[in-house]
């Protein structure tokens, strides 16, 4: 019979064993951590999962069914267990893969004045553009959520602090290309503007699509649920942020989170290894045919969806249209804004989701460019000393392309080595997680709890060091082990 910790590991989860009879995973349907809880003696062997934050239960034939699209009588031979009905054919429901992937194209704005639409909304985010850079409170508010002024700047973000002491902006629709429509009660309805965060869409040098984050005081006052209002007259395709580097042409990653903010953080933190899409809603049907294009194209897609209902139920539309998509969860909270609101890394956590052959590109990447006109007398010679940074201390710089051939294994970086006599006094161990067509999909640096505890500070010491020098990534790329310590560090090839 097979065992269900197993089965979760073939598909990609990584089980951590809580008590004698009980492990704790990553829920395959929500996403969330922690919460999900396996037994594997249960239910005769075949074992039992649960996940507390959506209630997704079953067995080990449940789980086939649910996640691998077994048939039930597939799931009890792949396990090993006589089905309880043999005659009994599971129905298949004529059209429910096709349904249920992504449709190409993109539906009709209906009759209106684009032309007109997009002009004023350029005024208009244009000003909020002013308003937002002369607003200290809203742009402590995105700071918090990684989008420092400048990162606003670059997406164009603003505020609509309302007018004449009201907390929206009413126009008449004509003066905004839109046509005339009636309210239930019989009056011209005309244009909202509501008070908050405003994020444009631009397409082609124009804007398309308006959405703004209103203010949680005016939400408890007016429309609780209503967060996001997407102004009237947008466009309904999702925000796609190209990667800034090389990698924006061909394959490469791409990160799929539900709101702009979010894609905008992330964007501004890893806009170099990865492109940013937002959806608006985890429900989207229909995908731009150019949209559609780039995802098919794509090496890997961490689909981040919210770590909830919604987002799990959106999730097996990426499963079964593009085969490069992993549901790829934030370690903490919801989504990407609570994950780096509470501290999270949100690079690392990007490029733990990479491929490993693409993270090795990525660290072997020669500049895009060299300046032109550069005096020679400022050109620094390859064998001097980088000049130092802001801080006092020479910028590390990952091997290039002919260093990774050239420079034997036996010459690591001087970060490298520091960083390998500070293992030594560690009992760290770096696993490596794939997933069942072998790419690395995951890591894990696992050190004795007790140790830990009795050695306050020093983990966290080793960690910051590896982050702040980005030679130590490459030298663990290079080591094909899939379990490293200090002992097999410099294994590499």
């Amino acid at each position: 019979m097979s065992d269900i910790i197993a089965l979760f590991q073939e598909y990609g989860f990584s089980p951590r064993k809580k008590t004698e009879s009980e492990w704790s995973c990553a829920c395959p349907s929500c996403g969330g951590t922690k919460r999900c809880s396996i037994w594997p003696a249960e239910r005769e062997g075949r074992g039992y999962y649960w996940c507390r934050e959506c209630n997704a239960r079953g067995d080990s034939i449940q789980f086939l069914r649910d996640y691998a699209h077994f048939s039930y009588a597939d799931a009890c031979k792949r396990i090993g267990v006589t089905s309880a009905a043999p005659a009994v054919r599971t129905p298949v429901l004529p059209g429910r893969a096709e349904r249920n992937c992504f449709e190409v194209g993109q539906k009709a704005s209906g009759s209106m004045d684009a032309g007109k639409w997009r002009e004023k909304a350029e005024k208009f985010v244009s000003w909020a553009e002013a308003m937002l850079q002369e607003n200290a409170e809203q742009l402590a508010w995105l700071a918090a959520r990684g989008i420092s002024a400048e990162a606003a700047r670059e997406y164009r973000l603003g505020y609509n602090p309302g007018e004449r002491g009201s907390n929206c902006i009413i126009r008449p629709r004509e003066s905004w290309g839109l046509p005339p429509a009636v309210r239930d009660d019989g009056k011209s309805k005309r244009l909202w503007l509501p008070r908050g965060i405003v994020i444009p869409q631009m397409l082609d040098g124009e804007i398309r699509r308006l959405r703004i984050r209103r203010l949680d005081a005016d939400r408890a006052e007016f429309n609780a649920g209503h967060k996001y209002h997407v102004v009237e007259g947008s466009e309904m395709q999702p925000l796609w942020l190209e990667c800034r580097t090389q990698l924006r042409d061909g394959q490469g990653a791409v990160v799929v989170v539900e709101t702009e903010l979010d894609a905008c953080m992330l964007h501004a933190l890893a806009g170099d290894l990865v492109h940013a899409l937002a959806l608006g809603t985890c429900n989207v049907r229909h995908l731009p045919a150019r949209l559609f294009e780039r995802l098919k194209e794509s090496l890997v897609i961490l689909v981040a969806l919210d770590a909830d209902e919604a987002g799990a139920q959106g999730w097996p539309r990426w499963q079964e249209t593009f085969p490069a998509a992993r549901r790829w969860p934030v370690p903490v909270g919801k989504d990407p804004g609570d994950a780096y609101a509470r501290g999270e890394d949100m690079r690392l956590w990007l490029l733990s989701g990479m491929p490993e052959g693409l993270r090795m590109m990525l660290d072997r990447r020669q500049p895009e460019s060299v300046p032109e006109e550069a005096p020679a007398q400022e050109e620094t010679p390859a064998a001097e000393t980088p000049f130092p940074d802001a801080s006092g201390q020479a910028p590390c710089s990952l091997p290039s392309a002919v260093d990774a051939k050239t420079c034997p294994p036996d010459l690591p970086p001087a970060a490298v080595l520091e960083w390998w006599e500070m293992w030594k006094r560690i009992p760290v161990t770096y696993f490596r997680e794939r997933d069942k067509e072998g790419n690395v999909c995951g890591f894990e640096f696992v050190c004795p709890y007790q140790w830990s505890r009795s050695h306050p500070g020093v983990m966290n010491d080793f960690l910051a060091f590896r982050d702040e020098h980005p030679e130590t990534w490459y030298w663990l790329a290079r080591n094909r082990n899939e379990e490293i310590t200090a002992k097999n560090f410099m294994d590499v090839i």
